[in-house]
């Protein structure tokens, strides 16, 4: 039989990721992603942190192509992106890209989301940032980027970490002493390489790391565990992790299950990190999770003594929201 858990101490942070700018109940902190990849930009809410997805931008790629990140196997463009550019499909199937990225050291680009981050930055608590990195390994390779690279004296790596960092100090720049969450893809190993991640040097600048977990399904929870526990090991500063509830236009039979959001979210818990994201589409997306989540009795009570008991507890505080 499931316990309360109401007596457990938290430890841990929640919140919400969402598409639209109403918060949801329950949580600690909700993001607004006010400009995602789709390159759509919102108004701020003075009540939400703001989320601004910087070089992955579809929009902006679509309208001005010639800015697009280059690699020897072709530009970061996502695969079958529409509409057309220049007649042709250019979706770049020799990466696994989720958006278009745009080269990082544009300077049209740049002063484009800092200027967005800093007045996000006056009007809301907190500023999160994502897509603040190359598109993947052998990007970007634009005559730019080569010839900053070239300039610099610094071996290939070395350049490209040293770019992502200083955007980083930029970013901070503008925002002063406002939260500042940065977003990493999840490679722990990797990183450095393919996205130009120094976590020690990001950590000087970032308050908070964000590793999106995202899945239509959880059924391997080992898996998002072990990250967690490996991001956690390397990263100087404090960690959350950021799941997948059920975005913008996805086929509700298609989504992870309840079960399987509290099962990993507990596992994610035991590890040490010190907060969890739950992404959605909008507040009512996150309000049918938690009650999905209060009444899934079988499972709270297999989870009882995991060692994710903060999970446990949140789910206790979410039954006075029904």
């Amino acid at each position: 039989m499931y316990k309360s858990h109401e007596v457990m101490v938290r430890k841990l942070k929640f919140a919400t990721f969402l598409y639209q700018p109403e918060p949801a109940e329950g949580v600690d902190i909700n993001f607004y992603r006010i400009k995602p990849e789709s390159g759509t930009v919102g108004k701020p809410n003075p009540s939400m942190y703001t989320n601004i997805a910087v070089f992955g931008d579809n929009a902006l790629a679509q309208k001005h192509p010639e800015w697009i990140s280059i690699s020897k196997d072709g530009p970061a463009f996502r695969r079958l992106t529409s509409p057309k550019v220049n007649g042709i499909n250019p979706g770049n199937k020799k990466y696994n890209l989720r958006w278009d990225v745009l080269c990082m050291t544009n300077p049209e680009v740049r002063e484009y989301n800092l200027k967005l981050i800093e007045d996000c930055a006056r009007q809301t608590p907190g500023i999160s940032i994502s897509s603040q990195h190359f598109a993947d390994h052998g990007f970007c390779v634009c005559p730019r980027c080569v010839e900053l690279w070239r300039q610099s004296g610094l071996n290939w790596y070395d350049w490209r970490a040293k770019t992502v960092t200083e955007f980083l100090k930029e970013v901070r720049d503008r925002i002063g002493d406002k939260p500042l969450y940065v977003n990493m893809l999840p490679d722990p190993v990797l990183g450095r390489e393919r996205f130009g991640y120094d976590f020690d040097a990001l950590a000087e600048y970032a308050d908070v790391f964000v590793i999106p977990m995202f899945s239509k399904a959880y059924p391997s929870p080992w898996y998002w565990e072990m990250l967690a526990r490996a991001f956690k090991s390397k990263l100087k500063k404090p960690v959350f992790t950021n799941l997948y509830v059920r975005g913008p236009n996805d086929d509700p039979n298609q989504v992870p299950t309840a079960d399987q959001l509290l099962t990993v979210a507990v596992r994610i818990a035991r590890t040490g990190v010190d907060g969890i994201i739950f992404l959605a589409e909008n507040a009512q997306r996150i309000r049918d999770f938690q009650k999905a989540a209060v009444n899934s009795t079988d499972i709270l009570a297999e989870l009882d003594g995991y060692g994710g008991d903060e999970v446990l507890t949140l789910v206790d505080r979410w039954r006075s929201l029904f």
